[in-house]
């Protein structure tokens, strides 16, 4: 990741009036679905090998199978079975191709049911990341230069890694004006659990070190933390890490609805705290992005019924988000001019590839907005054909009379329609591949017991923006249990010892008393301009940094800077007898196989394509 004057970056930070570096840890964070890995294959009537499943992305599911099994993909079909949460992991199709297989070998029907111990050692994980960065600002807190070097362990295999390192140097520094930056972000493989989708696919990992790294260049500086965000939120005419304009501007407005929260939590923990059991605030930014980029697509079809009703086939995964909820109030919306009612919309053949269009994958917080483009684009071609000389429109059997199709089915591609997105450059990080954002300020209170370490979380705010909200049921749903997983992240689930971590106990799936009931969720709906009816994704934006704002509070209550999660009672309490003791908390920084300003300097002399955009230019 380069930007500005990144050769200068070193010098930058070694002259700026503050600066501060730090060593972070994310850890291989467990998914902890309730719900584990049951999958079911046979033969159906047209002979095609058939797999129900958990499958979260249903036409990649049905290609792997198709590969494993040595059939042409329209040998094989999925269908997706009712779900509970899957968070990511059921975007891999190990068990879906294990039970396939099986079904082909022996020639009957194949059930797979794994105990829920044999699931969590099974399937695949977020991925561990190690991170050192610097940051320095100006003697006013302006913000001068980064630099970072991030290594992610992928575990034994690589499907998947492409995508998660791009948002490694996506969010390190985002949503901030930093003039220089030099990044590095590397992956290995290793014979560690292997690294799969899971909610806010890379950001919570970089963001443990770049929402930590904030607040204590803000300590440095003697700003508060929240004030330091705002002298250096992004506002028009700064550009992102990337060096391209942010899609959207709406931090500073974000901010200044979430000061009074932050001024009455700060209030309230000060009341609160004893020695004992000290409180503090802690804050974070969080951001991620809608749709998987420039080359993202999703197909849909409708069926005009006899009776006047509609029927809808995609593949709008639904893993207890609400895809069947987000098809049938696009359809409302798109045909409204036939006034249908939520009864007439029938979506039951949804999430089969023998009966519908490929959708794309329940991930990079898309469907909404994907099958949403998706669906208007098909009804528009649908009512054009209805409509009438005088404005009214047909009905199917007037269609039919006419020799009118009744069946309706296209395709929404971003390249066509956003041909200004471009794809970051390898030897840069310049890109700008992302049509819309969302944006979230998160705000914690903490109380620590300082006798034993352990962190309570008492209170969160969460101030965000989505654009346009569309069901506020679902949306709060996902709000509220993508930060009930980062308050886990922060505390207690880990996975890296077989023994220790093989059930939900001992993974640290956070339990009810975890979970604050002074939980406040304000939201912004400012229209996307970039999105369906103004309204973008949601969903991994509430795991994209929450978790910081945890240890952000957890520091600002007791003293502790943890740089390793999870943040365990034994960790907690060893930072407070190591700072009574008057040692310096600050790890070594890794050493991830080569020295990182070599690694720079090979990248810049031997670049692997051109660098796009900005950069270019200059």
């Amino acid at each position: 990741m380069l930007k500005g004057e990144f050769e200068d970056v070193p010098e930058i930070i070694e002259s700026s009036p503050y600066s501060v570096e730090g060593s972070f840890y994310a850890s291989r964070e467990p998914h902890l679905s309730l719900e584990g890995d049951i999958c079911q294959a046979y033969f159906d009537d047209d002979g095609m090998l058939t797999v129900q499943c958990k499958a979260q992305a249903v036409y990649s599911a049905r290609n792997a199978v198709a590969q494993a099994a040595g059939l042409p993909s329209d040998k094989v079909r999925i269908i997706m079975n009712t779900t509970g949460g899957s968070f990511g992991w059921s975007t891999a199709a190990p068990s879906f191709a294990a039970t396939a297989v099986a079904a082909q070998a022996t020639g009957h029907p194949v059930s797979l049911s794994m105990s829920w111990e044999e699931f969590q050692h099974f399937s695949g994980k977020r991925c561990a990341c190690y991170t050192n960065a610097r940051l320095s600002c100006d003697e006013k807190g302006k913000l001068t230069a980064l630099e970072y070097d991030t290594a992610i362990d992928h575990g034994a295999y690589s499907d998947g890694g492409e995508g998660l390192i791009t948002r490694f140097i996506r969010y390190m520094g985002w949503p901030y004006n930093i003039p220089n930056i030099m990044g590095l972000a590397r992956m290995a493989n290793t014979n560690h659990n292997f690294g799969v989708a899971y909610r806010g696919f890379g950001a919570p990992q970089i963001t443990t070190a770049s929402e930590a790294i904030m607040d204590m260049l803000a300590e440095k500086a003697g700003i508060d933390p929240f004030e330091f965000r705002y002298l250096n939120i992004a506002r028009p005419g700064d550009t992102t890490p990337n060096s391209y304009p942010y899609r959207e501007y709406p931090m500073e407005e974000i901010m200044d609805k979430a000061r009074p929260y932050y001024e009455a939590m700060k209030k309230r923990a000060k009341e609160r705290s004893t020695l004992e059991k000290p409180h503090g605030v802690g804050v974070a930014f969080g951001s991620y992005n809608c749709t998987g980029g420039k080359h993202d697509s999703a197909g849909s079809k409708i069926d005009l019924n006899p009776d006047g009703s509609v029927t809808v086939y995609n593949t709008w995964e639904d893993i207890g988000q609400g895809g069947d909820v987000g098809t049938v109030m696009f359809t409302l919306e798109a045909l409204k001019p036939l006034g249908l009612t939520p009864e007439m919309i029938n979506v039951k053949p949804i999430n089969d590839s023998k009966l519908s269009p490929d959708s794309g994958i329940a991930g990079g917080s898309r469907s909404h907005m994907m099958n949403g483009y998706a669906i208007c684009q098909v009804a528009a071609e649908m009512l054009a054909a209805m409509r009438k000389e005088d404005g009214s429109y047909r009905t199917y059997d007037e269609m039919v009379k006419d020799g009118l199709p009744t069946t309706f089915e296209g395709r929404y591609s971003n390249t066509q329609n956003f041909p200004e997105l471009v794809e970051y450059s390898p030897d840069t990080g310049v890109g700008d591949p992302i049509p819309t954002y969302m944006y979230a300020m998160f705000l914690c209170e903490v109380e620590v017991d300082v006798a034993t370490g352990k962190t309570t979380v008492v209170a969160y705010t969460s101030v965000a923006d989505v654009g346009v909200i569309g069901n506020k049921a679902s949306v709060d749903g996902q709000a509220y249990g993508g930060l009930s997983h980062s308050i886990g992240y922060a505390l207690t689930e880990d996975y890296h010892d077989v023994k220790k971590h093989g059930n939900m106990a001992g993974a640290g799936i956070p339990q009810i008393q975890d979970i604050p009931d002074d939980f406040n969720l304000i939201f912004l709906e400012n229209p996307r301009s970039r999105a369906p009816y103004g309204s973008s994704g949601c969903s991994e934006l509430f795991q994209s940094s929450g978790h910081v704002a945890v240890l952000n509070a957890i520091k600002n209550a007791c003293g502790v800077r943890i740089f390793e999660i999870p943040a365990l009672p034994a960790k907690v309490k060893a930072g407070l007898d190591a700072l009574a003791a008057g040692e310096d908390l600050t790890p070594a920084p890794y050493f991830f196989g080569t020295d990182f300003y070599d690694e720079i300097d090979n990248i810049v002399e031997n670049p692997v394509g051109l660098a796009t955009g900005p950069l270019q230019a200059e």
